[in-house]
């Protein structure tokens, strides 16, 4: 690999620095956690987002409180959120990760129904 020069004048001075290749930005997708309406509907949004592999994935609980959950075997997470605050998990091998809050959804025998969702790394 060959380095970059950059040249830079400082004063009378001429200082060369080695300049690294430029690094891409991580990719991110964010899923907010909402409660809206009367009755109140429990959401994630998008609820199944599908992203490549090396994809940062962060949850923001936008209205109310939420857990992410994971309720796969592939992987593990259970971190409560309140209002405003943030978790992210980085997802770097192919597979099908589901999660749920557990206090807006219920897990019976595997299947989840209410406030469940899963992100799709391919």
């Amino acid at each position: 690999m060959l380095a970059r020069f950059r040249t830079v004048v400082l004063g009378a001075a001429v200082v060369a620095a080695v300049v690294g290749p430029a690094v891409p930005a991580q990719a991110s997708t964010r899923i907010k956690g909402t409660c809206t309406g009367v009755p109140v509907v429990y959401a994630w949004s998008p609820k199944a987002p599908s992203v490549a592999k090396g994809t940062k994935v962060i949850w923001k609980a936008v209205s109310c409180s939420h857990t992410v959950t994971s309720y796969s075997s592939n992987w593990s997470k259970n971190v409560t959120l309140q209002v405003g605050q943030t978790t992210s998990r980085v997802f770097n091998t192919k597979g099908v990760y589901r999660f749920r809050c557990k206090f807006h959804s219920t897990l019976t025998s595997g299947k989840c129904s209410g406030m469940c969702g899963r992100v799709t790394v391919g």
